[in-house]
């Protein structure tokens, strides 16, 4: 009773009030748009960045694999929020990785790096014939400082294509949540931006939350979008009131429309990539359905060492800026990247789940000036291969599998480190949280109907982790929820 109830609430929360209006965006016939986006065809003003599933890749010819690595959680609560309404999903919208890194993990990082690398191979769940590898990587964990003053702007759509009720007024509710956790010394900038841009606060006092919170709620969407000068804006007022070892953060707040065209996008992202030298980071929350341009807030996150995450409820909002907030502020590690070494005498061929659009070059890996991802305090990042392992092995406990090398800044000093782990035992029964990790993963290929997918099924996700060993938390029972809803579509 208490999953249904907890469910119901959930819909409603999602569904109330939800109106269409009407949608200002990059032109779905121009040829530019085509090759850079995928656009759905179902909501035709929704873009998400194409993904192009990978397949095996022969360890002989290619043992290095490089990606890029952070903590963007915006696709699963993307998906939920369809799943919940009964919408179909865009085959580019489920991002694997962000799926999977959505959740909470037991891993403990008790050293005193900034991240903690842990390995696991295992039998793969979908395929009899392969096996699966599990690269997880623990952030410290950390309390925020309390005496430590934070520096936010907060960069608010208010354009025409946010007055639904999942965009505005959520934005609003989401804010206020931050609004409750702020110190005394923080300093808070509001600008807006629709047909023109505002400042509505410059450098005002977290002990002024009444004031803050009554300028915000009193925005209302109207206009067309032009996102340029407002960043521009928002830039100035975080380096105007920059904290030296503080948190200096902008907290971008669309559905991602900018009504500005590729080449205009093209600058957004040149401009920012150039403002993140100042130490001023970008985190990107998008909003909304229909007109949600996920590929642009995806975009914008990775050229502004943020994340990019997706608030499709006031419990989502509460996770961001309550439960999880330290994550959600705190950067520990950046230009977080790794390359996964194979050992072509044991693994015949591997291929990555996720991370399509952030597959590295060797040379990237090796670079230290090379952008990556930002991994904030206490969250987890995991990434999992598919593995072919050489057929005639004959002891699985004592052999060299594979080494992961992390690379990573210190976001205070730039100092870069490097850590080395070597998974070298087979695991027969795998993991709590490799075996739900797995679980996601796989849910997500039956649901980008993947060519890898092989025996994937909802059921056989359930009968895994539909029990107490691994529903530790109200997320992962949701997401058992969502599962079933999926198979009784079927």
């Amino acid at each position: 009773m208490k999953k249904r109830t907890t469910l119901l609430t959930l819909v409603l929360l999602l569904g109330l009030g939800m109106l269409m209006t009407a949608c200002y965006g990059i032109n779905p016939n121009d040829q530019r748009t085509k090759a850079y986006y995928n656009i759905s065809s179902e909501q035709s003003y929704e873009e998400y960045l194409k993904l192009q599933e990978q397949d095996f890749i022969n360890a002989a010819e290619e043992p290095k694999y490089y990606i890029s690595l952070d903590s963007s959680t915006a696709a699963y609560a993307n998906i939920r929020k369809k799943i919940l309404n009964r919408k179909t999903i865009p085959t580019d919208a489920v991002n694997i990785e962000q799926m999977i890194n959505y959740f909470n993990y037991s891993y403990v990082n008790d050293t005193s790096d900034a991240l903690k690398t842990f390995m696991e191979i295992s039998d793969c769940p979908w395929n009899e014939d392969t096996s699966l590898l599990n690269v997880a990587i623990k952030a410290e964990n950390y309390e925020i400082d309390n005496n430590k003053p934070n520096n936010f702007v907060f960069l608010l759509d208010t354009s025409g294509s946010m007055c639904d009720y999942d965009k505005l007024p959520l934005m609003v509710e989401a804010f206020r949540l931050l609004l409750d956790n702020l110190n005394d010394n923080d300093r808070i900038s509001v600008v807006t931006y629709g047909s023109k841009t505002n400042t509505l606060l410059s450098g005002a006092y977290g002990k002024d939350k009444n004031e803050i919170y009554g300028t915000i709620s009193q925005i209302e969407a109207q206009g067309a979008t032009y996102g340029s000068k407002a960043i521009q804006t928002a830039y100035s007022l975080a380096e105007k009131y920059y904290i030296k070892g503080g948190n200096n953060r902008i907290f971008l707040a669309t559905d991602g429309d900018f009504n500005v065209g590729i080449s205009s996008i093209e600058g957004l992202k040149n401009f920012i990539s150039e403002k993140r030298k100042t130490g001023v980071y970008l985190s990107v929350l998008g909003f909304g359905t229909g007109n949600t341009k996920a590929s642009t807030m995806d975009t914008l996150a990775k050229e502004g060492n943020g994340n990019y995450y997706y608030v499709d409820s006031v419990l989502e909002a509460k996770k961001l800026f309550v439960t999880e907030l330290n994550g959600t502020l705190q950067t520990v590690a950046k230009d977080t990247k790794a390359q996964i070494e194979f050992n072509p005498e044991i693994v015949e061929s591997y291929r990555v789940i996720g991370y399509e659009n952030k597959i590295l070059s060797e040379s990237d890996f090796n670079n230290p000036s090379k952008d990556a991802g930002e991994i904030g305090a206490g969250t987890t990042v995991i990434c999992l291969f598919e593995v072919k392992l050489v057929k005639e092995l004959v002891n699985e406990q004592d052999l060299n599998f594979a080494k992961c090398t992390i690379k990573y800044k210190n976001p205070l000093t730039n100092y870069e480190k490097e850590l080395i782990t070597i998974c070298n035992k087979y695991t027969k029964e795998a993991s709590a949280d490799f075996t739900f990790a797995a679980s996601v993963a796989e849910f997500g290929l039956i649901l980008r109907n993947s060519n890898h997918k092989a025996n994937a099924s909802y059921q056989n996700i359930l009968n895994r982790v539909d029990n107490e060993k691994y529903k530790t938390d109200q997320y992962r029972e949701e997401f058992c929820e969502l599962v079933r809803i999926k198979m009784n579509e079927n």
